[in-house]
């Protein structure tokens, strides 16, 4: 009996240890259950890349509108072969730009009556000596060529078209309209030259204009009208007017040429990009820094909030008659939180993996604006934090970085092509005592285009990415 006793004590220790085992092991795992639900809820930052390496790549691969290249050193001229341009022998303007046409001409075309005849472009300077007159072109189909070819080219022109069903009713036919229209759509630009000039015709004057027409792109390096503009001084020719027409990149002007200025306190490293971007890397901390000396700054002489703090990056301003037909009076500030999506990519590309082909970041309100007084007073693009609604959680919401971006967009023009109408104004020839109003309503149809239109009033001007610390 007492053995019997003695074996049922050793079962029941055994019962408590193993229960107690038990107990515990359970108590450990509701520990670690619990501990990572806790951390998680704790903890809802976005790990982020280490440095901004991709940050180039990143913005070629989603943000670059992929404006088609136009091929460099291979202008075509188009030369209209009226009267216009034999009288152009006589014109120390036109004379003045014959050497910038003879250099850069790879090929030559004369418009002659419903004919465009292809020369030897090595003979640019006999041919423009030597002209054969033809009256009226087909100004309309030189011009759509034009615009379909991906590189520069050069109409010169007295702008009457030729249409051989049509003897005189051209005079506000706007034949060049989608020729611009199409151009422009690729992101290009068009530069137009007038010059006035008198030609006699069966024993009348009419007061003409001679135009030049450059469909090129200013970012192109050496391109035509810039090539024009070293070697010709408008300054000696009053007389004649020049036109620009874009509805893409509007010209931005900074005192470095090359990137926008950080708020000192922010000691930023900034690295340009290639034309329409910037990467800036911020190292001071949030908390201790930037929202105590920026976003809520105080006047130093009187110790009041400012009621937009300070602007964290400044000197810099744009060029508001860009468009040439438009005049921008307003612009905004986008933010968008890329911590999630540059992450992704840089890990990608790390991996040797092909990253995301489109990304959707979340655009962040209340976190960015621009002073509106400095833009309005002197074209400046200051930025501020928007003290007043500041709103940073869903911008820095990485770790260790934050990574965001801030596109700067034109959100307001006004039309201005009125004032410009009369340079393209001349007297008919064919139609006495009327105005040849063709040129100016080609321009101000290529205007009143919706796509154009869309294009220029929500036209990107400039993105800085930044990374910063976590907050």
């Amino acid at each position: 009996m007492i053995n019997d006793w003695k074996n049922q004590l050793v079962h029941g220790d055994q019962l408590k240890r193993k229960l107690r085992t038990t107990t515990q092991t359970l108590a450990w795992m509701a520990a670690g259950f619990f501990g990572i639900i806790s951390l998680n809820s704790c903890s809802s930052s976005i790990p982020t890349a280490s440095d901004t390496k991709y940050i180039p790549e990143f913005h070629q691969a989603y943000f670059n509108k992929g404006i088609d290249e136009i091929s460099r050193d291979q202008l075509s001229l188009y030369v209209d072969c009226s009267k216009c341009i034999s009288l152009g022998q006589n014109s120390p303007f036109f004379q003045a730009l014959v050497p910038s046409w003879t250099d850069a001409t790879r090929k030559y075309y004369s418009i002659e009556g419903n004919k465009i005849l292809q020369h030897q472009p090595d003979s640019t300077f006999l041919l423009l000596r030597n002209i054969n007159e033809t009256d009226y072109a087909d100004l309309k189909t030189a011009a759509e060529r034009m615009a379909n070819e991906n590189n520069e080219s050069v109409l010169l022109t007295d702008g009457e078209y030729f249409q051989p069903s049509i003897a005189k009713g051209n005079i506000n036919n706007p034949y060049m309209a989608n020729a611009l229209k199409t151009w422009l759509k690729k992101g290009h630009d068009v530069y137009i030259l007038s010059e006035p000039y008198v030609e006699p015709y069966k024993g009348q004057n009419f007061n003409k204009k001679r135009f030049y027409i450059l469909f090129t792109d200013w970012r192109l390096k050496g391109n035509i009208y810039e090539r024009i503009m070293q070697t010709v001084n408008l300054d000696q020719f009053p007389q004649v007017e020049v036109f620009h027409l874009s509805a893409d990149h509007p010209q931005l002007m900074s005192k470095n040429a090359q990137t926008t200025e950080p708020n000192q306190h922010l000691n930023a490293k900034v690295s340009p990009g290639i034309g329409d971007y910037e990467v800036q890397d911020w190292e001071i901390d949030w908390k201790d820094g930037i929202e105590p000396l920026i976003v809520n700054a105080v006047n130093p002489n009187t110790g009041e909030s400012l009621p937009d703090g300070e602007p964290f990056i400044s000197g810099w301003r744009i060029d508001r008659n860009s468009f040439g037909g438009y005049r921008i009076t307003n612009v905004s500030a986008k933010v968008y939180n890329i911590n999630q999506e540059y992450f992704d990519f840089y890990c990608a590309k790390d991996g040797k993996q092909k990253p995301t082909p489109k990304i959707q970041p979340a655009e962040c309100e209340n976190f960015v604006k621009i002073n509106p007084k400095e833009f309005s007073d002197h074209g400046k693009i200051n930025l501020h934090f928007d003290t007043q609604n500041y709103y940073p959680d869903p911008v820095l919401n990485g770790s260790p970085y934050n990574y965001f971006k801030i596109d700067i967009c034109v959100s307001q023009v006004e039309p201005m092509f009125a004032q410009h109408k009369p340079m393209f104004t001349f007297d008919s020839i064919d139609m006495p005592g009327n105005q040849n109003v063709s040129v100016a309503a080609s321009v101000e149809q290529c205007l009143t285009d919706p796509d154009i239109k869309a294009m220029i009033s929500t036209c990107p001007v400039y993105t800085i990415y930044v990374k910063s610390n976590e907050r």
